[in-house]
């Protein structure tokens, strides 16, 4: 028995979010996904207690990647002078965004450009607020591990700089008829542009590489 509600509700979920990719929240109506999905409209309810609820369920393995994705640049990995400057870490940031958005374009075009009449209406500012907060609390851990740096940063700026990224991203979701290789361009071009800038802003001068490969 509780397979079978698995799979009821499984392929509530499968219909709603090829409804909800297709017309947007507005346009999407748990009577069409009832009988897209062969349920009566009462058993979606069942599982769902409103539309709002049944579309944050399709994007909540996008909202958790996302969210997962962003605490990572926290990680222990990056708490390292070679982030400004190893070729690595670059491509490590190339590869994540392009993998991102290649795994979830359908989900993200759906929450970042169609979401309005949702309660995750308007998540692109809940992003940046969020990328806001990890790049403070990244500021101050690279502080502790390098006293000498500077992090005497305005908040604003930050929040400047969590809103560009938030654009480049959005940028990267809605244009899909750039191929591969110009996309990693300017994704290569952008990541040498910010990581000078980063390093200007905190002090960190070229001689701290000369052993860096």
């Amino acid at each position: 028995m509780q397979t079978l509600k698995d799979d009821i509700k499984q392929r509530i979920l499968v219909t709603a979010r090829e409804e909800f990719i297709a017309h947007g929240v507005k346009c999407t109506s748990i009577r069409t996904v009832a009988r897209k999905a062969g349920v009566a409209v009462g058993n979606v309810y069942n599982y769902f207690g409103s539309k709002d609820e049944l579309f944050c369920e399709v994007l909540r393995p996008l909202i958790t990647a996302l969210d997962r994705y962003i605490q990572s640049h926290n990680s222990e990995w990056h708490l390292s002078l070679e982030v400004f400057s190893a070729r690595r870490f670059q491509d490590e940031y190339i590869l994540a965004m392009k993998t991102f958005v290649i795994n979830f374009r359908p989900e993200l075009r759906l929450l970042l450009f169609n979401a309005e009449g949702s309660s995750l209406a308007g998540y692109k500012e809940k992003i940046i607020e969020h990328q806001t907060k990890i790049g403070t609390e990244y500021l101050q851990l690279m502080k502790e591990r390098y006293p000498h740096l500077d992090i005497n940063i305005s908040p604003f700026f930050l929040h400047i700089a969590s809103s560009t990224w938030m654009s480049i991203f959005s940028e990267l979701v809605e244009h899909d008829e750039f191929d591969e290789q110009e996309i990693e361009c300017a994704l290569e071009q952008y990541a040498a542009y910010s990581m000078a800038g980063w390093r200007e802003l905190m002090k960190v001068w070229a001689d701290e590489f000369k052993y860096i490969k």
